[in-house]
Protein backbone atom coordinates (compact mmCIF):
# COMPACT_ATOMS: atom_id res chain seq x y z
CA UNK A 1 0.00 0.00 0.00
CA UNK A 2 2.90 2.34 0.73
CA UNK A 3 4.26 1.85 -2.77
CA UNK A 4 0.82 2.55 -4.28
CA UNK A 5 0.62 5.75 -2.22
CA UNK A 6 4.03 6.83 -3.54
CA UNK A 7 3.06 6.04 -7.15
CA UNK A 8 -0.29 7.85 -6.96
CA UNK A 9 1.17 10.93 -5.27
CA UNK A 10 4.11 11.23 -7.70
CA UNK A 11 7.06 10.32 -5.49
CA UNK A 12 8.60 8.39 -8.41
CA UNK A 13 9.35 9.43 -11.96
CA UNK A 14 7.30 8.10 -14.86
CA UNK A 15 9.87 5.55 -16.04
CA UNK A 16 9.93 2.11 -14.46
CA UNK A 17 6.76 2.63 -12.42
CA UNK A 18 3.78 0.28 -12.75
CA UNK A 19 0.90 1.97 -14.54
CA UNK A 20 -2.00 2.60 -12.15
CA UNK A 21 -4.89 4.41 -13.82
CA UNK A 22 -7.18 6.60 -11.75
CA UNK A 23 -10.89 5.94 -12.18
CA UNK A 24 -12.50 7.83 -15.03
CA UNK A 25 -15.70 8.41 -13.06
CA UNK A 26 -15.57 11.62 -10.98
CA UNK A 27 -18.44 10.66 -8.67
CA UNK A 28 -16.88 7.71 -6.87
CA UNK A 29 -17.80 6.76 -3.34
CA UNK A 30 -15.12 7.05 -0.71
CA UNK A 31 -12.01 8.90 -1.83
CA UNK A 32 -11.17 10.71 -5.05
CA UNK A 33 -8.08 8.63 -5.85
CA UNK A 34 -9.83 5.37 -6.71
CA UNK A 35 -8.04 3.19 -9.22
CA UNK A 36 -9.54 1.66 -12.35
CA UNK A 37 -9.58 -2.14 -12.20
CA UNK A 38 -8.70 -3.73 -15.51
CA UNK A 39 -10.40 -6.97 -16.49
CA UNK A 40 -7.95 -9.83 -16.79
CA UNK A 41 -8.63 -13.24 -18.24
CA UNK A 42 -5.14 -14.67 -18.05
CA UNK A 43 -3.46 -15.76 -14.83
CA UNK A 44 -0.31 -13.96 -15.91
CA UNK A 45 -2.08 -10.58 -15.62
CA UNK A 46 -4.47 -11.56 -12.83
CA UNK A 47 -1.74 -12.02 -10.22
CA UNK A 48 0.55 -9.09 -11.04
CA UNK A 49 1.08 -6.20 -8.60
CA UNK A 50 -1.24 -3.71 -10.28
CA UNK A 51 -4.16 -6.15 -10.39
CA UNK A 52 -3.80 -7.29 -6.77
CA UNK A 53 -3.61 -3.88 -5.07
CA UNK A 54 -6.53 -2.09 -6.77
CA UNK A 55 -9.34 -3.59 -4.66
CA UNK A 56 -7.49 -3.07 -1.39
CA UNK A 57 -6.55 0.52 -2.32
CA UNK A 58 -10.10 1.38 -3.35
CA UNK A 59 -11.44 0.07 -0.04
CA UNK A 60 -9.31 2.45 2.05
CA UNK A 61 -11.06 5.46 3.64
CA UNK A 62 -10.45 8.98 2.33
CA UNK A 63 -8.50 10.19 5.37
CA UNK A 64 -5.93 7.41 4.84
CA UNK A 65 -5.52 7.92 1.09
CA UNK A 66 -5.34 11.72 1.31
CA UNK A 67 -2.57 11.78 3.92
CA UNK A 68 -0.11 14.66 3.43
CA UNK A 69 3.05 12.51 3.64
CA UNK A 70 4.25 8.93 3.55
CA UNK A 71 4.75 8.84 7.33
CA UNK A 72 1.24 10.15 7.93
CA UNK A 73 -0.07 7.53 5.49
CA UNK A 74 1.75 4.76 7.36
CA UNK A 75 0.28 5.84 10.69
CA UNK A 76 -3.24 6.20 9.34
CA UNK A 77 -3.01 2.87 7.53
CA UNK A 78 -1.84 1.13 10.70
CA UNK A 79 -4.71 2.65 12.69
CA UNK A 80 -7.22 1.61 10.02
CA UNK A 81 -5.88 -1.92 9.67
CA UNK A 82 -5.61 -2.44 13.43
CA UNK A 83 -9.41 -2.62 13.58
CA UNK A 84 -9.62 -4.95 10.55
CA UNK A 85 -9.59 -8.73 10.76
CA UNK A 86 -7.40 -8.90 7.65
CA UNK A 87 -4.37 -7.93 9.74
CA UNK A 88 -4.44 -11.36 11.35
CA UNK A 89 -6.27 -13.38 8.70
CA UNK A 90 -5.07 -12.69 5.16
CA UNK A 91 -8.10 -14.49 3.69
CA UNK A 92 -10.58 -12.16 5.42
CA UNK A 93 -12.39 -9.36 3.60
CA UNK A 94 -12.14 -5.66 4.44
CA UNK A 95 -14.99 -4.13 6.43
CA UNK A 96 -16.09 -0.55 5.91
Amino acid sequence: MIEVFKIIHGYYGQEGVPHLQLSLYPNTRGHDKKLFKLQSHLDQRKYCFTARVVSKWNSLPADVVNAPSVDAFKGRLDRFWSSQEVRFNYKAEFEL
